[in-house]
Parts: C-alpha cells; structure tokens; sequence
C-alpha cells in the first residue's frame, strides 16, 4: 500500500508539469537516477511509476538514452483532495464553490478527520502521492510542515492554519481577531446603545483570536469586554451584546432570554459567526459575522491554477438583522 501510493507522486509530478507546460513532446524526462534522488524512493518504485506513464502513452523509451515525453494529453485536469475538519452547512458552501468554480475536467475527493490528530496525520500518511493538489484545513494542529510536504503534491491551506505556516504554502484564510475587529466597527451605530460585549466560546477547536479582536475593540470604542464559555443555566444580561460561534449557544441564549421575557435586538443583542440560512429566519432574523465561504471557494479554484505561491485574507461580511 505505502509502496503504491508513493511511486504515484512521479505520476503526478510528470502530470502535472505537462499541465503547467513544462513538458513538451519530445522533451527527457529525468532518469531513473535523477528521481531517486529527487524523491528518494527505491528504483523499483521508480521503474513502477515510469511503467505506468508508459502504458498510458505519455512517456516512452528509447534504449539507452533514457524516457521522452510521447503524449500531452492527460484525462483531467487536475486530481485534488480535500481535507476538511468537519462538515457542515458553511463548509458545504466552500465545497460546492470550489467545485463549481474549477469547472469541469477535475477530480475531487473529500475526507474529514473530526479535529482528531491522530486521525490527520494518518490521512497525510495515507494519501501521500495519490493527487496533484491538496486542498488542507489543518486548524490549530502545530509542526505539521513535514508530513505536508511529503504529500507529493501542491497543497493550499484553508480557513483556519498556523501562521508559522504562511508563506510556505499557498493558502487563504479568516484572520479571526481583526475580522471581528473591522467587522464591529462597521457596525459601530447598531451596537453603541450596548454596554458590554461577551464572546460565548468554550470549544478548542474555536479560534482564541477572536477574544482579541474584540478586547481591541472595545478598548479603541469604550465598552466592557467578556468571556464566557457557556450560557447553559445562565441568565442573559439586558443591554449587553452576546458574540458566539456555537450554535448551541444561540439555543441557550434564545432560551434563556425568552424565560425572562427579553427579546433580541430590543432588550440584548445577538451575533454569531458563520452565515447560514437559518438565520436569516432564526428569531426574526440573527446578525451574523461570517467569512465569505463562497468568495473562498473561488479563491482556492485561483490558487489551484496559480503557480506561485500566495497568502490571502479571505473577506468577511457582517450581516446585520433584527437581532442587532
């Protein structure tokens, strides 16, 4: 299995240097020596990758001299794979946005580790030279650089990556401390009638960044920050301003007010993070402060295509409703 799957990263680097245009008919392609030291798998894996290519028709040989490009065509465009820490509705939106946006002749495959480590690092293990592009959300995982680079492939990071990693691989992503930031000041004349802002934030997989951005905040426009891990059993405080990306919270913090007779929008505020289409309904309609998960989608289909390597800040709306 680990044999197969990591003679295909000759497959692939071949493919996809076609594609890019490195490769002409005619052209050398390196001796089994040269990728040996280029790769550092056996010769046997080598002459396995090259007899693939061969079959195929996109290489042939000539005795003595070496391996020629034969053919340019290949029978995709590009073979990708998606490691995704979850799904769910605003996660579906990325998908189908890439998706959408490579537009046809691409392969695509998704898997999902559920935030588990050990489950992360046996997917990089396990799909090592298997696809040209790897499209990772690795989250708050730290000293993974090595186990990505042996993918073999071009991998672009998503959404949410350690910034030691920026600039190593292309990738785009929510900055989540001074998306909270501009994103309160735009809507600074909705929220001054507030006098405190909590963020409800317990789970370890959430950004601890966001806190930061709204300390700033309300240090730079005078209201009292706070932090709280859960509104289970607690009362919501009139004229404070609830921030949560939890759905759970929002049930909890609906729930509380409506036993206290307090409404959204009137007596408390309400926004959570990520957009999705059940609160444009949710209590009348709840503000929102979410990343442009479509906008991400197209920008990943951009960097699958570019050659060089870039850091995007992907852009955040803020959605205001009737809860605010």
């Amino acid at each position: 299995m680990l044999r197969e799957q990591r003679y295909k990263q000759i497959v692939h680097a071949v493919e996809q240097d076609i594609l890019d245009g490195k490769y002409k008919i005619g052209d050398k392609v390196p001796s089994i020596n040269s990728w040996r030291i280029r790769t550092g798998l056996s010769r046997s894996s080598i002459v396995l990758a090259l007899d693939e290519l061969k079959s195929r028709g996109i290489i042939e040989a000539e005795q003595s001299i070496g391996y020629f490009i034969s053919s340019t065509r290949v029978d995709f465009v590009h073979r990708i794979l998606l490691i995704f820490n979850e799904m769910n509705l605003f996660k579906e939106d990325l998908y189908r946005s890439i998706i959408r946006s490579l537009g046809p002749g691409s392969i695509v495959d998704i898997v999902f580790y559920n935030w588990d480590r050990s489950t992360f690092d046996m997917l990089l293990d396990n799909m090592a030279g298997k696809y040209t592009v790897y499209v990772v959300m690795p989250g708050p995982f730290e000293d993974i650089e090595p186990k990505l680079r042996r993918l073999g492939g071009k991998v672009i990071l998503v959404d949410d990556f350690a910034v030691s990693l920026q600039g190593l691989f292309s990738s785009v992503g929510q900055d989540f401390a001074n998306d909270t930031y501009d994103a309160l000041v735009s809507g600074l004349q909705r929220i001054r009638p507030y006098r405190e802002i909590i963020l409800v934030q317990k789970n370890s997989k959430e950004p601890e960044s966001r806190y930061d951005g709204l300390k700033r905040f309300c240090h730079d426009y005078q209201f009292e920050a706070g932090y709280l891990k859960t509104m289970e059993n607690m009362p919501v405080k009139p004229g404070a301003l609830y921030l949560t990306p939890d759905d759970r919270e929002i049930v909890n913090i609906l729930s509380s007010s409506q036993r206290q007779g307090l409404t959204a929008g009137m007596d408390f505020g309400l926004i959570t993070y990520n957009e999705t289409v059940l609160k444009e309904i949710l209590a009348g309609g709840i503000t929102t402060l979410s990343t442009d998960f479509i906008k991400m989608g197209e920008t990943v289909a951009e960097l699958i295509r570019d050659k060089e390597i870039r850091t995007i800040r992907n852009p955040w709306k803020l959605i205001i409703r009737k809860s605010l």
